[in-house]
């Protein structure tokens, strides 16, 4: 249990305790979130002046659960003719403030609107806001989603009206707004800024109450922010954890007919409700009404006093979430057959998918099961034809996914959302453009400090394992983002038995037992859902797991749960650590002319790359990057030339295993804009006089450059009518044609600049080789 905490982060015992225990944490004050205190006193005074005031939500569980909340908090100060709520419908509407729908809503009301207040939308909004204060109204924005682009530059901190830079139109619309809260105003690491939107609303309640003189009522509401927590895949740290705690506790005796409903619908019993039982249980099937209908009906079933009523909606999302999943497996099946038609779009650091007749409702489902299984951030879009592409994008750990998006705002329509998931639409042309641009920006905004690949909390035996330790692991609990569920390995274990389960027999039981162990040895059961036609290793196997209890008529029996297998490996194999020697470094780079002191090209792997390679360097042949994995390992490495980033460097260096380095530093490229855009015309006219056919890995190794210029100019030069880019085949080659010799201005500027930037960041980094001392490099 200790060993577990201090993985975590959390190495003594005056972090542990309140990490433990919600009792011992100190929880931020509601006015520490900037924003909270005006917005508060601004429905205050609109509760008691008698205004009324109009709660716009989101569709998604945590937008219903916000929602949910506020129209509940405001109807008991305000009574229930004061208070109304629209959420937008997916498929009329989208996610946001649509201003045509603002408009119809303003006249439908039986009497005026005076307040709107936002929850977990609104930050990029900036029309709407500005629409809503010229119709007169006071507008309060309540979100969580990260800042448009013109909000990139705040300086954390400051108060959320003011620090807005008004040189942006969007940013002067939105500052019109009479408050603004939203945590990603305060700084990393600040304990309220991992709230999701339901933990923002409820701190504005609770400032709301307080006012009221009724501070502390608002925990009738707790119940509502944990479903919200959950299922937004919030990060479970600081108030955030504390709030889902409190929120877990108040829910397993929630007198809320709605959830009541739900829960006896799902078979869960509600004394013993867990974070799991909103993940897999409760939260797909509200969001079942937002993937598939019309999410309205949640903030009824959240709110309702009729457990008839309540009832009745239960059995909808029921039904609507057996729709959901059935979509989710067809979906699904048509992705894969996608990826083995195309194996090609694997090749990228995204993979991005697009169909015409994929539902709306589930793109954003089928991407997260595509990001478990293929490790990387997944987009999959609908492109009905004649309409925009749309769809919803998913990320792995280490990838901001909406900064990435963010980064291709030249391509697209839309974007917005979180560092692990994400909303776009774009015109259908531009998808492929828009591949291959955020495959660029995954690697960009990829955080190298962040670990990838399967995540082992700690080897065991199955002799250590017993009820005793789940209960102890219990108090880790809840488990989530930011948590995540302890998993453990067994080395060298029998598969005794091995049988389906299930109602269509999909998943998989197995019986385990030490390969070492007697015969007659007691075997552990493992449940295996989804595995049951994937092929398991034969004979001994390595397995990772989790703990759980199986509850079968009063008796409670351990099982694991299975989450990966190998075949087994030697123990010392599997736990040792290859550690690689010193590599002896000769440095060449003040040296003219080295040729006769560096090993002949048969005795070394050479890299010398560059258009001007002949000319400086007479004598030496071209040796392109792809070599460099060719030449018997061991053998010295020669980097003639200057890679372009350091990122080819580190390839070069691993691809060659060289134990030995020379550098000799010589530019044989050119990197100016002009010249590059030149060459690059001069190849694609070469391969216009053949098949038509451009391979970018190649160009990009002949000019001593990176794929990402090469690509970037192929797209300029489309912009200018130059060449026509047909379509990209497997790995990284093109068809193109020649251009109609119309240029498109849109966007032309753009690539310009981002090509130039791209071509200085080459010039900083072939400087800094030159320069920097032998030990900076990366390369001993």
């Amino acid at each position: 249990m200790a060993r577990l905490l201090a993985q975590r982060g959390i190495d003594t015992p005056a972090k542990a305790l309140p990490f433990l225990n919600p009792d011992l944490y100190q929880p931020a004050p509601p006015t520490a979130l900037l924003g909270v205190e005006t917005a508060a006193n601004l429905l205050y005074e609109a509760i008691a002046h008698d205004q009324n005031i109009l709660v716009w939500g989101d569709f998604d569980v945590d937008g219903q659960t916000s929602t949910a909340l506020l129209v509940t908090a405001l109807r008991t100060l305000a009574g229930d003719d004061r208070v109304r709520f629209h959420v937008p419908n997916r498929f009329e509407e989208s996610h946001g403030i649509k201003i045509d729908k603002l408009r119809a809503k303003l006249a439908e009301a039986d009497v005026p609107i005076h307040l709107l207040l936002s929850c977990d939308t609104g930050i990029a909004e900036a029309p709407a806001v500005g629409f809503a204060k010229d119709q007169g109204l006071t507008v309060v924005v309540t979100d969580h989603h990260d800042f448009p682009a013109e909000f990139q530059h705040l300086t954390p901190g400051v108060d959320p009206l003011w620090g807005l830079p008004a040189a942006s139109v969007g940013a002067e619309s939105v500052r019109r707004a009479d408050a603004i809260v939203n945590p990603k105003f305060l700084p990393v690491g600040d304990p309220l800024r991992t709230l999701p939107g339901v933990g923002v609303a409820y701190k504005l309640v609770q400032q709301l109450y307080t006012l009221a003189g009724r501070g502390g009522e608002e925990e009738e509401l707790l119940d509502l922010v944990a479903l919200g927590i959950v299922a937004d895949v919030a990060e479970q740290v600081y108030d955030a954890r504390y709030l889902l705690q409190r929120g877990l506790a108040r829910l397993r005796v929630t007198r809320r007919a709605g959830l009541l409903a739900l829960m006896n619908i799902a078979r869960i019993d509600p004394s013993v409700l867990t974070a799991d039982s909103i993940g897999y249980q409760l939260g797909p099937r509200m969001n079942a009404l937002g993937r598939l209908d019309d999410a309205t009906d949640a903030i009824e079933l959240l709110t309702t006093r009729d457990a008839i009523r309540a009832g009745q909606l239960a059995a909808k999302l029921e039904r609507l979430n057996q729709d959901r999943r059935l979509l989710s497996s067809q979906t699904t099946r048509a992705a894969l057959e996608l990826i083995e038609r195309e194996p090609g779009l694997l090749d990228y650091n995204a993979l991005v998918l697009a169909h015409p007749n994929w539902h709306a409702g589930v793109v954003g489902i089928v991407a997260s099961k595509l990001v478990d299984q293929f490790g990387k951030p997944t987009v999959l879009m609908l492109n009905p034809p004649g309409q925009p592409a749309r769809g919803s994008a998913r990320s792995v750990p280490g990838v901001d996914i909406g900064a990435a998006m963010a980064a291709c705002g030249a391509l697209l329509l839309t974007h917005g959302g979180h560092p692990g998931a994400a909303g776009v639409s774009l015109l259908p042309e531009k998808i492929n453009a828009f591949r291959r641009e955020l495959s660029r920006q995954v690697e960009l905004h990829r955080d190298d400090s962040v670990q990838i690949g399967l995540q082992i909390d700690l080897a065991t035996t199955l002799e250590q394992l017993d009820l005793a330790l789940v209960a102890e692991l219990a108090r880790l609990a809840p488990f989530g983002q930011g948590n995540p569920t302890p998993q453990f390995v067994c080395y060298g274990l029998a598969v005794v038995d091995d049988r389906r389960m299930g109602r269509e027999g999909t998943h998989r039981k197995l019986q385990v037992r030490s390969a070492t162990a007697a015969e007659k040895a007691a075997a552990l059961t493992v449940v295996w859902f989804g595995g049951a036609d994937v092929d398991l290793p034969a004979g001994p196997i390595d397995l990772v797991f989790t703990l759980n209890v199986n509850e079968f008529k009063g008796e409670r029996t351990l099982q694991l749960m299975y989450v990966d297998s190998r075949p087994a490996q030697p123990l010392q194999a599997a736990e040792a650590s290859v550690v690689p020697a010193a590599r002896r470094v000769y440095d060449w780079r003040d040296q003219e002319r080295p040729l006769a002191q560096l090993p002949a090209p048969g005795q070394a792997v050479w890299y010398a790359e560059g258009e001007r390679l002949e000319r400086v360097s007479p004598g030496v042949a071209y040796a392109p990057r792809t070599q460099a994995s060719q030449g018997t390992t061991g053998q010295p490495l020669v980097l003639w030339s200057i890679p372009p980033t350091p990122a080819l460097l580190h390839w070069l260096l691993e691809s060659s295993g060289a134990s030995e380095i020379h550098l000799c530093a010589h530019s044989t490229g050119d990197d100016a804009l002009l010249t590059v855009l030149q060459d690059v015309g001069r190849m694609c006219k070469f391969a216009l006089g053949r098949d038509g056919v451009v391979d970018v890995g190649r160009m990009a190794a002949r000019l001593g450059l990176t794929e990402s210029i090469v690509r970037q100019s192929l797209l300029w030069m489309e912009k200018r009518g130059i060449v026509q880019v047909v379509e990209w085949l497997d790995g990284d080659r093109a068809q193109i044609a020649a251009g109609a010799g119309q240029p498109v201005e849109a966007g032309a500027a753009e690539l310009q600049a981002e090509l130039e930037a791209q071509l200085a960041e080459v010039r900083a980094y072939r400087r800094f080789f030159r320069r920097a001392k032998v030990g900076a490099l990366g390369v001993e």
